[in-house]
């Protein structure tokens, strides 16, 4: 065992609970956060409908921020608990897929409320 046996798991817990952080401020504080759902140069306070955003981003970042972090515990299940390859494989797939609905449907809705 190396040192860094267990960092794609801490890398996939911790990006899952900032999708969820991003989530929580979305549905609970009408707050947009800007690094998770925004370009840089974009200011979020320039929205055109706030309450419409956060409607509309709530579910990909859910689904995102839910599939990333079961990923980073099955990583760290497989590191340190037993060998689970075949959920991991499967998480992997996942993750793929849930990244890839998370940018087509953010990039659509900030289109609509941001004109990107």
């Amino acid at each position: 065992m190396s040192g860094l046996d267990g960092i794609f798991g801490i890398i996939g817990v911790g990006c899952g609970l900032y999708c969820l952080y991003g989530f929580y401020m979305l549905r609970f504080k009408g707050e947009i956060v800007q690094s998770l759902f925004l370009p840089k140069d974009v200011n979020a306070k320039k929205c055109s409908d706030l309450k419409g955003y956060c409607s509309a981003a709530q579910v990909p970042v859910l689904v995102l921020g839910i599939v990333v972090l079961a990923y980073g515990a099955a990583d760290l299940c497989n590191t340190y608990v037993r060998e689970v390859t075949e959920v991991l494989a499967v998480m992997i797939v996942l993750v793929f897929v849930s990244l890839i609905f998370f940018a087509l449907r953010i990039k659509k809705i900030n289109k609509i409320y941001f004109g990107l």
